[in-house]
């Protein structure tokens, strides 16, 4: 019986030593990891200053500010959109892009009440063509319409999300968790309908406008109520915009685009920089505008 005894206490002190040494290699390895996650992170933000001095030191940047003219800024963009750099175990792809094709959804919030609400119903319009409902603008307008001590919310959003950020909508990630909860509620995959991500930008500055020689077929179907075919052909016609004559809009077209803030010529630049290093990966995004050489809205993912 002793021995039994025994041999049930060193069998419990070997599990309970396995145990141990279990969650201890466990804890080292997460600290060698959280070790090697700041290590990545520091490198990240490295990064991101070398990027923004070659940008800044760019000779073709400044011939582009300085010529004034669309076509430069297309060039550039068309000849530089990827670029791939590797250094040691670390590799980088860094992507350009216009920062002004896509339509700005906090321009929703409109100083001009009427404006605000003629932008709100062209985007139910969009939305019924995709197979959405018109209250999802709803839950879009109550995510930036502030906080309202009486309640008076057009959707349940804050019901479900009562923690929602109110004052403006900030990013893609801001958003899906709208359309988690419009979906939830109407039985629907929102993505399944329309590509989000080519439709809006999310500038806290509403008054930021669309550059027409960027904008996404879904950005043409807001702006002038095209149908999905009229959209791919202006959008195929990408980077040839000087005027408005050169776009070719009929008169409808014309003054249904005149409710939005548009140019031909918008130098913000968007930069996406993705980082691997061995198993650790992270995104960086931001805008940089080529007039002041400043950079903003910026977006990491570790």
């Amino acid at each position: 019986m002793r021995r039994a005894v025994a041999l049930l206490i060193t069998l419990f002190l070997v599990l309970l030593m396995s145990i141990a040494v279990g969650v201890g290699l466990k804890s080292a390895v997460k600290a060698k990891e959280s070790v090697q996650k700041e290590a990545f992170m520091i490198q990240s933000a490295m990064l991101v200053e070398d990027v923004l001095a070659m940008l800044k030191g760019s000779p073709e940047l400044r011939q582009i500010t300085d010529s004034n003219t669309s076509s430069a800024l297309f060039a550039f963009l068309s000849s530089a959109s990827v670029i791939p750099f590797q250094s040691g175990d670390v590799r980088v792809l860094v992507s350009l892009q216009s920062a002004r094709g896509h339509f700005n959804i906090n321009a929703l919030k409109d100083a001009n009440q009427t404006k605000a609400n003629e932008k709100a119903a062209r985007l139910e319009e969009l939305f019924l063509r995709h197979e959405l409902t018109s209250q999802l603008v709803a839950y879009i307008q109550d995510a930036m319409g502030g906080i309202k001590a009486d309640g008076s919310y057009k959707s349940d959003l804050f019901l479900e999300r009562p923690e929602l950020f109110r004052d403006y909508i900030a990013s893609p990630h801001h958003l899906e968790k709208i359309l988690l909860v419009y979906g939830q509620k109407y039985h629907i995959n929102p993505y399944s309908k329309l590509n989000f991500d080519t439709l809006f930008s999310f500038e806290k500055e509403p008054k930021t406008k669309v550059d027409l020689n960027y904008a996404t077929p879904e950005v043409w179907e807001l702006l002038i109520g095209a149908s999905r075919e009229r959209a791919r052909a202006l959008y195929e016609k990408e980077g040839s915009f000087e005027t408005l004559e050169d776009v070719g809009l009929d008169a409808k077209e014309k003054e249904m685009l005149a409710l939005f803030d548009y140019s031909f010529f918008e130098p913000v630049i968007r930069v996406h920089i993705d980082i691997v290093e061995g198993n650790i990966k992270g995104m960086i995004e931001f805008e940089y505008d080529l007039r002041t050489q400043k950079a903003g809205n910026f977006v990491y993912e570790i």
